[in-house]
């Protein structure tokens, strides 16, 4: 995809996002392993809002729109900040399913059903999980 929104405007979007969710990104606590999984995220959350399929709404939220053709779910899904029943959605999971529980838990702060991440494809379901993976820090 193109990139529709400069570099720098990305970086600004992002801080406001992570600003907003109150979440704690400061590197120097991070050892090497959290220090590269941490920069995947975020370069992969920076290509999103450079192409212009995620954005941060007024209330500092992040909304992704998939595009993968071969997603199923192409309506914008917003991640609201998790909440203590965010977490207790995966209470009902079996032992060992690891992926229905993480599923579970984006399902109940993005307010749609866990099938809509199972659905998604390729760099659609990775943006999403870059986005999981920080808001659950």
């Amino acid at each position: 995809m193109e990139q529709k929104i400069a570099t720098e405007m990305a970086e600004v979007e992002f801080n406001r996002f992570t600003d907003a969710m109150d979440l704690d990104l400061d590197t120097a606590d991070m050892d090497a392993e959290d220090l590269t999984a941490f920069t995947k995220q975020k370069n992969r959350i920076l290509r999103a809002i450079e192409n212009g399929s995620l954005i941060i709404n007024d209330n500092g939220e992040a909304v992704y729109t998939p595009c993968r053709p071969g997603s199923k779910h192409s309506d914008p899904i917003t991640f609201h900040e998790r909440t203590g029943a965010s977490l207790m959605a995966m209470d009902g999971k079996k032992k060992n399913h690891d992926v229905a529980k993480t599923y579970a838990v984006m399902a109940d702060m993005c307010k749609v059903h866990q099938s809509v991440f199972a659905g998604l494809v390729g760099t659609d379901v990775k943006i999403c999980e870059a986005l999981f993976a920080l808001l659950m820090d």
